[in-house]
């Protein structure tokens, strides 16, 4: 699509939003609120996902419509209390793009990319005044595997096969914590997490998405569970 239409084709969407959250629009839309949204983005958010792991273009493109949605839902109603419009979000994604990418727009060697990105978003944070503790990088909202892996790749690095020793040998630990006994409840549920963030640790350092390796096994199995009922 060319240039001139995908313009005409978001400004239409925008006049769209406008009009529905206008008093001549619907109740519905006009009742929401950032908070009464959050959950639509996540669901939003995951059926892209499920599309993506289909394959199926035309399904990718809905659900990225669905969560185009949900964005400029957003800026609308942080435009009518004269906060920030779309044109802001945009403008201020394309600064943050190429402020993150030195090699590309200016003359930073294109060596060590990932290194400077972390330090920019760094720098970023502190312009902001915001904190750059892990805590605050890492909101407590984020999927546990996704937070567990960011954090797994501030840890001392390990080898995969010392990961995977590690893994064993905590297994190993569990076993006489299985006797049922509420006193040993603390000790097997401590064991366990141990072993998930070191499952997460091991993915993260060999460079596979926890997240991702378990959602997709997950409806695999639950594929396998319909196909055996006959459902």
């Amino acid at each position: 699509m060319a240039a001139e239409n995908q313009q005409d084709a978001l400004q239409n969407l925008v006049a769209i939003m406008a009009l529905l959250r206008s008093p001549q629009g619907c109740h519905w839309d006009r009742e929401q609120t950032p908070e009464s949204l959050k959950k639509h983005i996540l669901e939003e958010t995951y059926e892209l996902l499920e599309a993506i792991d289909n394959g199926e273009p035309r399904e990718i493109c809905d659900e990225l419509g669905d969560l185009l949605l949900q964005v400029v839902f957003q800026a609308q109603i942080f435009s009518e209390r004269n906060e920030f419009s779309l044109s802001d979000v945009a403008q201020s994604i394309s600064q943050k793009l190429i402020r993150r990418h030195p090699h590309i727009f200016s003359d930073a060697a294109h060596t060590e990319q990932e290194q400077r990105w972390e330090e920019i978003k760094r720098q970023e944070r502190a312009a902001r005044g915001q904190s750059n503790k892990l805590a605050q990088r890492l909101p407590k909202t984020r999927p546990a595997l996704k937070r567990a892996s960011k954090a797994a790749k501030t840890l001392p690095c390990l080898s995969p096969c010392e990961l995977v020793d590690q893994i064993i040998l905590q297994l190993h630990r569990i076993r006489p914590s299985l006797s049922g006994n509420q006193a040993m409840k603390s000790v097997l549920e401590d064991e366990l997490a141990k072993v998930l963030f070191a499952l997460v640790q091991l993915t993260a350092t060999i460079g596979l998405d926890s997240e991702d390796l378990l959602r997709k096994k997950t409806t695999q199995l639950i594929a396998e569970i319909d196909s055996e009922n006959n459902l």
